[in-house]
């Protein structure tokens, strides 16, 4: 199963806060076929589906996001997190409850500095609850377990119960798209790119909190962060790398035409806004739509 499925109704795992869900198949064309592919800052998880691999590592600094993912790749456990948000109201009491057991993780773990050592289901659950049962683009935010059921007053804008359970009846073939080719773990993205090894057969894809934008996120960039990831990646001779982001002066700075390739790509913010991205490449488009920045 891909993710031109018709099952898979939802075209991101969480309903993450600037996902790339609008582009994820020129992403996936851009890194072209790889034996592995690592994707240091995964978020919500859009483009996983479309990247070609043999095999690839997806981490986070957010651990719901990566248990979710570990319990939708997991064989046997997938199937019990559909039984349990399937059988679930959408319904502001379940999300409370699932929001305040959320909190309380953040809170204890952050404490007692708990590790995540295995896929847990009701864990899972909760967090897609709160992700999905939210208005869309919630997820990964600083606040993202304070918000509100999301509910419409009108025609406009689709149903947001209808939502959820197609983002029920899309995790069978998440499932699918993960089971076989991905493996998740938390921890600092910047450590998965040291590791990266300088292969023509291996790829990195890089959807860091962007400039600006991303001081939403819970969390984001420093300048000295976004400095330090262009050091690490212009090593790279041999390994594809791809980067999504908005179109920055610091970027452009770090990022220079005559090392990398600027690509533009169409793309629309969580108002539905048109807005202007860019892919930036350390070598030549793949995609035949691709349309070359030139600086």
């Amino acid at each position: 199963m891909t993710a031109d499925s018709p099952s898979m109704k939802t075209r991101t795992l969480a309903n993450w806060f600037g996902s790339a869900r609008t582009n994820a198949q020129r992403i996936g064309a851009e890194l072209g076929k790889l034996a592995w592919c690592g994707v240091p800052f995964c978020g919500g998880c859009p483009e996983l589906p479309y990247i070609e691999t043999r095999a690839g590592v997806a981490c986070d600094k957010h651990r719901h996001i990566i248990n979710l993912a570990k319990v939708v790749s997991h064989p046997d456990l997938h199937l019990q997190l559909k039984d349990r948000v399937g059988s679930t109201l959408f319904h502001p009491d379940e999300l409370a409850l699932a929001q305040a057991r959320l909190r309380d993780r953040n809170y204890f773990d952050g404490l007692f500095g708990i590790a995540l050592t295995m896929p847990d289901v009701e864990w899972a659950a909760d967090y897609f609850i709160a992700t999905w049962m939210t208005r869309g683009g919630s997820s990964g935010r600083k606040h993202e377990f304070g918000q509100s059921l999301a509910i419409r007053y009108g025609s406009g804008g689709g149903d947001s119960a209808v939502r959820y359970r197609s983002a029920v009846d899309s995790l069978e073939a998440w499932h699918a798209a993960l089971l076989s080719r991905w493996s998740f773990d938390v921890g600092d993205g910047f450590e998965l790119i040291e590791r990266t090894k300088d292969r023509p057969d291996c790829g990195l894809y890089i959807d860091a909190p962007w400039v600006e934008e991303g001081v939403e996120y819970a969390f984001a960039f420093t300048i000295a962060q976004h400095e330090r990831l262009a050091r690490l990646l212009t090593k790279f001779g041999h390994t594809r790398v791809v980067l999504r982001y908005g179109d920055h002066q610091l970027l452009r700075d770090l990022y220079p035409t005559n090392l990398w390739t600027w690509t533009d790509l169409e793309s629309r913010n969580q108002r539905n806004n048109a807005i202007r991205e860019v892919l930036i490449i350390n070598g030549e488009p793949f995609a035949s739509a691709a349309q070359r920045v030139e600086r």
